[in-house]
């Protein structure tokens, strides 16, 4: 196998792109890999970054992705146990806007820069890290498109060697400084996973162990470098008057010294764990959430199933483990700190009343509404909230709801959202919603296509009862018959929530009405981005309190139209929410 260097005549940074068609397929299958970017981070503790490509905790960096777009003498050798990267972003690249595509200039990096720093910790501390690498990685040997293979661990390493060194931007007029880092495999892990059961013969001589060259030392800045190539030996300091100097000039063309390039010894102890801990949690446990990784072909894939795990390259399955939760297990939580019920901003214009105590006949017990009175005539938002003994019923069909979703009954999904990547063009593959959701009745566009929803009279019995006690609490609240052909129930698990958002739908009736089950959870308003004449600051308005079987009536089309809301539960919950959707 032959080094393979980004540095060929013509090289700029961000302009190296993978040539799949000169690579040979994979000898074997990755032990880990994932089809998508949201499959990794759900999955792998070491690696949790949506956007960029080094993930740090603590100013300590746990993984580091191998892109697309390599820089000049970026390598990979000694078949992957030397791969020299640059790291810390600030590339030089096109990116997407609503003009096209657009070049976004370079920028140096520095020692101040979040990635940089961290890398920088790694290697003064000796701390390994785990690489992965995408499938436009230029330099990897083995074409993984072919495959599937959208990400794959790489392994562990440690960083051997950092240094800054200057690098010519696409113009070629200017140059930027580049912190490049020198990852070493570690022996301790065995031989690389892509390597054929005979080897592949490398094209540099066998390294020596241990390292001879001694460092360069500057003498205007007293600093040492290492000795990085076979031309001469340099400063790589930035700021320093001596730095990317060879005899007072900048170097035209750079090879790396055989002698750097070889390994060194390192043994290290204890490293991380590059398997996923086997799931093996209770069903609504935030533990149990993200996804799975599958034994029979390495594939990371994330939860989109309630009852079970399922891959979604081979389809193998594992159920999980559920138990009822109770509604009493939520009484101790406290969704925020700066306020026990609701908070109203001073110039929100938002008006409230006083709270109006209703009985729900039929020795239901009582309900409390509290009325806000949106300005401009927008609408109306009722919180109707209710005591333990008066939720007997809703208890039970929190209970329902589990019992139906754990066997099947109840189809709770993650759905993919839409037009991800025309805001996010860094994550690929598919994007699941932050939440599992199940729609009856009319066809809701939060939850894709007609084909996920089922008719109202088929839904399960939860879901009917649910409807039940929403149409009897909204009755008595807005003093109107209330009509609702449609029900969304959401499910979210710890940590999960809904962003901003408003329910727009076209022919969307007046009133949107949700029964929450569960634990508390917060409910922010603010004003909508592209409400009609809307001058004000997207800021909250209005923040209420939601908990076990309160009922939240949003009055009027004009709530829609002029604000958006989210909800961030403190712990498992579910909400049901009612509309009226035109059929035509």
């Amino acid at each position: 196998m032959r080094v393979l260097l980004a540095d060929e005549p013509g090289f700029h940074e961000g302009l190296v792109q993978a040539d799949s068609t000169a690579k040979p397929q994979l000898p074997r299958s990755p032990p880990i890999w994932a089809g998508s970017r949201q499959e990794i981070c759900e999955n792998l503790e070491y690696f949790r970054s949506y956007q960029g490509g080094v993930y740090f905790k603590n100013d300590i960096v746990r993984g580091y992705l191998l892109g697309a777009f390599a820089a000049s003498r970026d390598l990979f050798c000694h078949d992957g146990k030397l791969i020299i990267s640059h790291g810390g972003g600030k590339s030089e690249n096109f990116v997407g806007s609503k003009e096209g595509r657009q070049l976004r200039s370079a920028q140096d990096q520095t020692t101040s820069d979040t990635s940089v720093r961290a890398l920088l910790r790694n290697y003064k501390e000796g701390r390994p890290l785990v690489l992965l690498a995408d499938d436009q990685y230029t330099l990897f040997p083995y074409d993984l498109s072919a495959s599937g293979y959208t990400y794959v661990v790489l392994g562990i390493y440690w960083i051997s060697h950092a240094w800054a060194e200057c690098q010519p931007t696409l113009t070629n007029s200017t140059c930027v400084i580049r912190w490049k880092f020198a990852f070493q495999w570690c022996e301790d892990q065995g031989s690389p996973w892509w390597l054929t059961p005979e080897g592949v013969v490398a094209s540099l001589p066998e390294p020596l162990v241990g390292k001879t060259d001694p460092d360069f030392h500057c003498t205007q800045c007293l600093w040492e470098s290492p000795v990085v190539y076979k031309q001469s030996g340099m400063c790589l300091i930035p700021g320093c008057a001596g730095f990317w100097k060879i005899n007072g000039k900048e170097p035209e063309s750079l090879e790396y010294s055989v002698e750097f390039l070889r390994l060194q010894p390192r043994t290290f102890e204890i490293l991380p764990t590059l398997t996923p801990a086997a799931g093996t949690h209770q069903i609504t446990s935030s533990l149990s959430c993200p996804g799975w990784h599958c034994t029979d072909c390495g594939r990371l894939s994330s939860r989109f199933k309630w009852e079970c795990w399922e891959c979604a390259h081979c389809q193998a399955n594992q159920p999980i483990k559920w138990e009822i939760r109770h509604a009493k297990d939520f009484w101790h939580l406290r969704p925020t700190n700066y306020f026990t019920d609701l908070r109203i901003a001073r110039k929100s214009g938002i008006t409230k009343s006083l709270p109006d105590v209703i009985d729900m006949g039929g020795g239901r017990g009582f309900m409390t509404r509290q009325t806000f009175v949106l300005p401009s005539d927008r609408g109306k938002i009722h919180l109707i909230t209710t005591g333990p003994l008066s939720n007997r019923e809703v208890d039970e069909i929190f209970q329902g709801y589990q019992k139906q979703a754990s066997c099947g009954e109840l189809k709770l999904q993650r759905y993919p959202l839409r037009s991800v990547r025309l805001f996010h063009p860094a994550i690929r593959g598919t994007l699941l919603a932050n939440y599992f959701s199940q729609n009856s009745g009319e066809p809701y566009k939060y939850v894709g296509e007609t084909a996920n929803s089922v008719p109202l009279d088929e839904a399960p019995n939860c879901v009917q009862a649910a409807l039940d006690v929403i149409k009897k609490r909204v009755d008595l609240a807005v003093k109107q018959k209330s009509q609702f052909n449609e029900v969304l129930t959401a499910a979210y698990l710890a940590h999960q929530k809904m962003s901003f958002h408003s329910d727009d739908e076209k022919g969307l009736g007046p009133i949107v009405a949700s029964l929450s089950l569960g634990s508390p959870a917060v409910m922010h308003f603010r004003h909508h981005t592209s409400g009609a004449g809307q001058n004000q600051p997207n800021e909250i308005v209005m923040s209420l309190i939601l908990r076990h079987g309160n009922v939240l009536v949003m009055e009027g089309c004009g709530v829609q139209i002029h604000y958006e809301h989210t909800v961030i539960p403190t712990d498992f919950r579910i909400a049901a929410t009612a509309r009226w959707i035109n059929p035509s």
